[in-house]
């Protein structure tokens, strides 16, 4: 698969749980790659791989913005 492939993919599964008002809530590195974990405001919980570098400035800008919002 392709790098571009692989963020592509990320991304959007990063962005489906963004429009379903989940919130990053932690982040914790490994040797694979990124967990992050997301949760719900209806209390539901998630965790999701992040390999890609890419995908990591993304998630990271996304963090900013979410600590950003009133």
């Amino acid at each position: 698969m392709s790098a571009y492939k692989q963020y592509a993919e990320e991304k959007s599964k990063i962005d489906s749980y963004i429009k379903q008002q989940y919130v990053i809530t932690g982040v914790r590195e490994g040797l694979s790659g990124d967990w992050l974990e997301l949760k719900h405001p209806g209390g539901d919980e998630a965790k999701l791989l992040v390999e890609t570098a890419d995908a990591r400035k993304y998630f990271a800008n996304l963090l900013l913005k979410q600590s950003l919002a009133p």
